[in-house]
């Protein structure tokens, strides 16, 4: 009786590559974004981000927890891809979302330091835990690059990538509670992700048209190599 091919936990698959195209997306990222940051921070003026009635939303002090898994969501989209062309195409759509984001941000200068002002003033009544993200969020990233929304960006990406896969449905719910939590933690302003949104798109279909799309079906393989998607 022939043996019966082994199934491979989708995470290890091609978890080389994977973890490559992980950290090539780490380096571009903090290259544009923290430059772009100290620069804005220097900005002899800001446009200002008209406000709408969602904007007035309660401050929520633990969806910061919410907005700080991003970079989960953003490391899990890469590892449950099927194979090494899938990632490195999902690479390709940040990286073109990404020059994207930059171009706004270097472009258009805006702030939300008087959001920011909001939650540092409510500092003292949070929970320590609470506390000690806001503090290592405000610490970490500046108040500025806030239109479009790199956070909205990042995590749209990842649900339009899984949108022909099984994790579909997940991304996109992760993606809705991202979005929420960016105005209950007071780190952007509404239009900060429709923008977001839209440079996701803008970045995907891109890449799309030069590389194809990660979980585009794969030709057959060997079984020493990654399954095919589709």
């Amino acid at each position: 009786m022939p043996d019966l091919p082994t199934k491979k936990n989708v995470l290890l698959v091609d978890w080389r590559h994977k973890l490559a195209a992980g950290l090539v997306n780490l380096l571009v990222w903090m290259a544009g974004y923290f430059p772009l940051n100290a620069w804005q921070s220097r900005a002899e003026h800001y446009f200002d981000i008209p406000l709408t009635p969602l904007d007035a939303l309660p401050l929520v002090p633990w969806t910061i927890f919410i907005y700080s898994s991003s970079v989960y969501n953003n490391a899990l989209g890469l590892f449950l891809l099927p194979s090494r062309r899938a990632a490195w195409r999902y690479l390709g759509a940040l990286l073109c979302a990404y020059m994207i984001n930059f171009l706004f941000f270097f472009l258009l200068p805006t702030n939300s330091i008087d959001l920011r002002a909001e939650a540092a003033a409510a500092l003292p009544g949070m929970s320590e835990m609470w506390r000690w993200q806001f503090e290592m969020t405000h610490n970490a990233d500046g108040p500025y690059n806030c239109f479009p929304s790199l956070h909205i960006t990042n995590c749209v990406v990842v649900a339009l990538v899984h949108w022909r896969g099984p994790w579909r449905y997940w991304m996109l719910g992760w993606a809705a509670l991202i979005a929420i939590s960016t105005l209950t933690t007071r780190q952007h302003f509404f239009y900060d992700i429709p923008s977001g949104i839209a440079v996701a798109v803008c970045g995907v279909l891109i890449a799309r048209w030069i590389w194809g799309a990660p979980l585009d079906p794969e030709p057959l393989k060997g079984d020493d190599q990654s399954p095919a998607a589709g």
